[in-house]
This record gives C-alpha cells, structure tokens and sequence, in this order.
C-alpha cells in the first residue's frame, strides 16, 4: 500500500498569510522596547539590517524550496548536501531555537499579563506554557482560515499602534543612537532578528501547497516584503511617541503607545491582541518542534521514546512533555532579551547551514532541477548566499557578544 500524501490545497494568498502571521507572531509585541534601549531611535534602522538579513536567507530558501519541495525543510536541504547526521543535528537545533522563542514569548505574555491583572511575571509565563501544553496534547490544530484570521488580528494592533503615534511622527531624531554609539545598533539588529524568525516555517508547507516549486519561493519574498514595511514603520512611529528610555523599560511596550496616542481603552486593547498574539506562538512553536522532534525520533534510536504518540488524541505526548519542561526551565530566566538572545543562537546557526547547502548542492549537484535559482553568481556560487553567509555570522558574533555582556551585567 502506497504511503499517504498530504493534500496539496494551499494558495499563494494562503501561503503568504501563514509567512506573514508566522513572522509577526509576538516578536515585535515583545522584543521591540529592547531593541529600542539599544539602538535608541534608530530603532528602525536596527531591524532594517535584521530585515536585509532575513531577505538575502529568503533566496537560499527559496531555491532550496523550489529544488527539493518537502515538509521537512531544512533536514531535507541537509540531509541532501551534508548527509543524514547534520540533517538530524540541524533538525535538532531547530526544534530547540522552537523551544527557547516560545519560552521567550512566554515571558512577553507574562508582561503584558502583568500589565492588564497586576500577576507576577514568572507566574504569567509559566501558566500560558502549561495552558499551551494542554492545548497540543488535546490534539487541537489550527487550519488555514483560522490562521488568516490570526495573521488578521496581530496586523490590527501594530496598525493601531501606528494611528496612535502618528501625530508624534517628526518630532523624534530618528537618527538618534542609543547610548553605546555606533556598536549598539548591531547588537539591536542582532537582537530585533527574533522578529524575523518565523519566515522559513513557509517552507515545511510544501507538501500541502499547489505549485510549490513557483509558489513557495514567492511566498517567501512578499511576505518578507510586506513584514519589512511593518516593522519599518512601527519602529519610527514607536520611538516618535515615546523616548526610546521610557519605552525600553516597559513591559507591555506597544501599549504604552497606545495609550500615549489614544487613551487607556487602547492600551486595553494592545494588551489583549498582544495575550493572543504570543499564546498563538507558543501554540506553533511547541506544536512545530513536538513534529520536528517527532520525525528526527523515528530516524533515531536515542531518541526513540520521543516517536511515540498517545492512542487516543494521536499527539507526540513524550515530545510534548520534554517541550514543556524545556520551555519552563527557560522561561524562569526572566529576563526576555537574554532568553531571545539565545534563541537567536539557534536560528543563526540555521540559516548558516540553508546557506552553505545552497553553495554546497551547486557543486555536488548540479543536475538537479532548480524551478527557483538564486541570480548573481560567480562560477555557479550564488553571491547572494555568500552575503547572507556573511550577514548571518557578522549578527550572529554581535548577538553572542550581546548575550555575554547583559549575563556579565546581571
């Protein structure tokens, strides 16, 4: 009997409103105000950079998408050009970078939790963690629609984020640093990067997605294009409303903004969309790993235990239990910039390696049929995979210095 298929349903327009709602997500409702204390009001610039990043990865993704259009993603470009054991290392690693971005937007729901009930922060955190876990045990999946109203719902609040400081727009220096000079605005960048991941989940929907070969990698582009253009314009609406001081101290940022602009019924509102926004990330990000450490399991005996699934709600419940304790144990760090940081490791470290595959599969493969192909290349490397090689390492060594120094200050 021949192996079931996922069925291939989703459009363009689907695909688009799954990158865009994956991005948005909670980063930029709870990492922002820290990007803000480091880069001061060239705060936009910060995620500009992290944004150039982003895009240049995007066409490495984009190719590899296109070339090997499979639900396993980055195992699979892997797999392909550096063998099964990196493919299941990496795999690994992506299901880790899951892990520690849910338990770093835990911590942001605890703050905005905090802001709406007055709970402590480390309780907030640690009961939306255990409440998602009893969600995905349960067997609970969104399906395309509901995510399209999601997507809707988060690009709502940053849009009314924006109404509330538009009357402040121009009285800012937008070319203000931040107080550590020039450096900071990298280490910014490297730090506003973990409101960019969330994009390269477009590529694990290539099985289900009419046209993968066209349509992923133009997925991939529009909604890096569009989540750009919305954090471009957040960042300098943000820091015209408030100082960029004020704003970095804050726990429920994108609140303070609202409230400056249109009152404290706008705050209420910020807050609630900002409670939905991060519980819908942790609900992907500890559904997406679970299945993540649930295929490497079934390729791995070390890891065996972890591919079993409960009978009744067909759910990856050992998975599930080890996320949960994972996730808590880095939640209790408390501090959100230092548990992004180390998340960010994580990513980084991915798009390292879905940039040398594409390098590395141009020279061990080159009869394979590439729908999608990077231009600009020099003897068949691709310069825009080197650059994004370069961009990933350069964030990466500010992100790490980052993370060392706020530890050192702790």
């Amino acid at each position: 009997m021949a192996a079931k298929e996922l069925k291939r349903t989703l459009s363009l327009t689907e695909c688009i409103f799954f990158g865009v709602g994956s991005i948005l997500g909670a980063g930029i409702y709870t990492i922002i105000g820290k990007v803000a204390g480091l880069a001061g009001n060239l705060t936009w610039l910060a995620f500009m950079i992290a944004s150039f990043t982003a895009f240049l990865t995007a066409f490495s993704y984009a190719e590899l998408s296109a070339a090997y259009p499979k639900a396993g993603g980055e195992y699979e470009y892997t797999k392909n050009s550096l063998g099964k054991k990196m493919g299941i290392t990496l795999g690994l690693v992506i299901a880790l970078n899951g892990i520690i971005s849910g338990a770093t937007v835990a911590v942001g729901f605890g703050g905005y939790l905090t802001e709406l009930i007055g709970t402590e922060l480390l309780i907030g955190s640690l009961s939306i963690i255990v409440l998602i876990f009893i969600v995905n045990v349960s067997g609970i999946r969104q399906s395309s629609t509901i995510n399209i109203i999601f997507t809707i719902i988060e690009i709502s609040g940053l849009i009314l984020v924006i109404i509330a400081a538009f009357p402040s727009i121009g009285n800012a220096n937008l070319l203000e640093m931040g107080v550590s000079g020039q450096s900071s605005i990298l280490m910014a960048a490297a730090l506003g990067f973990f409101a960019f991941i969330g994009f390269e989940e477009i590529v694990k929907l290539a099985e289900e997605t009419n046209n993968p070969k066209k349509v992923i990698p133009k997925a991939l582009f529009f909604s890096c294009a569009i989540v750009t253009l919305v954090y471009f314009t957040v960042a300098v609406s943000v820091v015209s409303a408030l100082p960029f001081e004020e704003f970095a101290s804050s726990q429920s940022p994108l609140s303070d903004v609202a409230e400056q602009g249109l009152g404290v019924s706008a705050a209420l509102i910020i807050t609630i969309i900002a409670l939905f926004s991060t519980s819908n990330t942790i609900l992907s990000n500890m559904l997406g790993s679970s299945r993540v450490l649930y295929q490497i399991s079934k390729e791995t005996k070390l890891l065996k235990l972890l591919s079993k699934i409960s009978e009744k709600k067909q759910t990856p419940i050992f998975a599930l239990i080890l996320i949960l304790f994972v996730m808590a144990a880095f939640s209790l760090i408390g501090k959100i910039e230092i548990i992004a940081l180390i998340a960010n490791i994580f990513i980084f470290i991915t798009f390292f390696f879905v940039n040398i595959s594409v390098v590395l599969l141009r020279k061990s493969a080159p009869e394979t049929e590439r729908p999608f192909k990077i231009p600009l290349n020099i003897d068949n490397i691709p310069i825009i995979s080197i650059l994004g090689l370069l961009m990933t390492l350069i964030l990466l060594g500010f992100n790490i210095y980052s993370l060392i120094t706020m530890c050192i200050q702790e």
